[in-house]
């Protein structure tokens, strides 16, 4: 609709200055037409510097400023507020750049105080302290998903569908993610779109060593055509791994001095991103909206055993804190507990890397699914602001004017083009984009006593007893929902 509206609009600018006041009727709506038809052709769908919003072309918020908290994490703040430091460089001057067409198009100021006391271990007492204080300061609370959802039933938010000049229906809003972090249809409380920029950084990616997987399979970039078929699984990645590895130093024992298949950081975080990239529902929704755990189901019980076997085959190490630093050294195929933002470690290593998106259960399910690391950033409006009137128009603004210049910037040139080095990585860049995704019971996890990351201490454990893990967890977990609702319905009404 938009491209036709922009055809439309482009096309009454190339009639306008060849139609005359003789023309008939029929000959304008052709002449109209062919200019429509000419206008479409030249209109290049991927530039979206072209994709309109709605917000009124008039408006005018006299000077007044926007405050946001952003918590001091791997340099975020370089991402709203810009840096002098980086100027130049394609991704810093995006920044600059959004910011200043918002400021001049609503007249605003945009403020984003970066907090430098604030970690994952403290940003949810001293934002707690600030909404129960009541304080104006801040307009908007930027902060670590896992954290922020466990406070939402503190109130002090601001249910979003309230604001003016929010457009859901636009590109630069992740609906489908926003409704995971809903426990209500009717209240959004949690804000995620392409001004979040950090959401698209912290989605899952596996990176491999072209050159390693060509040593054994001659082709290094065949790996691209078993995702492209709808082939990438577990077990062959699982198959993958156990067949690479070899005990190079010749000391009987496994470490990071031998060529790996898989090497990783954390069981713990490493796992949620096999577990989610299946098809696996693990909670569902009633007609209302209302989430209903789903937890015992018989493919669950089958991926237990299959990332158990893959988390402890030969090949296969984790809780190896160098784990980008062994990667780099060549002499592993996989590395996991890494986010498309990784490849950006990775660009003096010296063999040939690719980027995969995360297997699949099985051949028979249907699509790909991207992980988004629960320690990224997401956003809430306070309740406290003294300029609830205006943050609607900001939100979108800013969600809009990223999506046409900062994430592009980031994703097409930074990504695609200086960090990565073949053309089918930037077509794998694109499918695990299009397949981004969370779950409501992964995000509110420690809500609900941890049954949505119920993987990470089996794999921990080396145990692949699922069934009675989660019956321990279920009941538990049952309530503390229940007790979710019941606070966050008093919190809202």
């Amino acid at each position: 609709m938009k491209k036709r509206i922009l055809a439309l609009l482009l096309a009454a600018l190339l009639t306008g200055s060849l139609l005359s006041c003789g023309d008939s009727a029929a000959e304008t709506e052709a002449a109209a037409d062919t200019a429509a038809e000419t206008a479409a052709e030249t209109i290049d769908p991927n530039d979206r510097s072209l994709i309109p919003d709605s917000l009124p072309d008039d408006l005018d918020f006299g000077g007044r400023i926007y405050t946001s908290y952003v918590p001091n994490n791997s340099e975020q703040i370089k991402y709203y507020s810009g840096s002098e430091e980086l100027a130049g460089e394609v991704v810093n001057e995006a920044v600059l750049s959004r910011n200043l067409a918002v400021e001049e198009r609503l007249n605003i100021s945009l403020t984003h105080v970066e907090q430098n006391d604030v970690d994952t271990t403290n940003y949810k007492q001293k934002v707690s302290a600030l909404m129960m204080a009541g304080d104006t300061t801040y307009d908007t609370y930027m902060g670590y998903q896992w954290q922020l959802t466990q406070m939402l039933t503190t109130g002090g938010f601001v249910n979003l569908y309230d604001l003016e000049y929010l457009d859901f229906d636009q590109p630069w809003w992740w609906n489908n993610y926003m409704d995971e972090l809903t426990l209500n249809e009717d209240v959004r409380i949690f804000a995620v779109g392409d001004y979040i920029i950090h959401a698209l950084m912290n989605t899952r990616a596996l990176f491999y060593n072209k050159d390693l997987y060509a040593k054994f399979y001659e082709d290094g970039e065949g790996l691209y055509n078993t995702v492209l078929e709808g082939n990438w699984t577990l077990d062959a990645m699982a198959e993958l791994s156990e067949s690479v590895y070899a005990d190079t130093n010749g000391n009987g024992e496994m470490d990071v001095a031998d060529q790996l298949g898989y090497v990783t950081y954390l069981t713990f975080s490493s796992v949620d991103a096999f577990v989610y990239a299946t098809d696996i529902e693990f909670a569902g929704r009633t007609d209302d909206g209302h989430v209903q755990l789903n937890m015992e189901q018989e493919d669950a019980i089958t991926l237990t055993e299959k990332l158990v076997d893959f988390f402890y085959q030969p090949g296969s190490m984790h809780q190896v804190e160098s784990n980008i630093n062994t990667f780099l050294e060549g002499n592993t195929l996989f590395l996991g507990n890494a986010t498309l933002n990784g490849a950006y470690s990775l660009r003096e290593m010296e063999s040939d890397f690719g980027m995969l998106p995360y297997p699949k259960l099985d051949a028979e399910q249907e699509n790909y699914r991207a992980l988004v690391h629960d320690g990224t950033l997401i956003l809430s409006v306070n309740g406290a602001s003294q300029n609830l009137d205006i943050l609607g128009a900001v939100l979108e603004a800013m969600c809009a004017e990223t999506y046409r210049t900062l994430t592009p910037a980031w994703y097409e040139t930074a990504l695609k083009i200086k960090y990565t080095r073949d053309n089918l990585s930037a077509q794998m860049i694109d499918l695990i984009h299009d397949s981004i995704t969370t779950n409501f019971i992964f995000a509110y996890n420690y809500a609900i006593n941890d049954i949505g990351m119920v993987y990470r201490s089996l794999v921990t454990a080396n145990s692949k007893d699922y069934v009675s893990t989660v019956k321990s967890k279920e009941k538990s977990a049952q309530a503390s929902l229940d007790a979710l609702y019941e606070l966050f319905t008093t919190a809202t009404e």
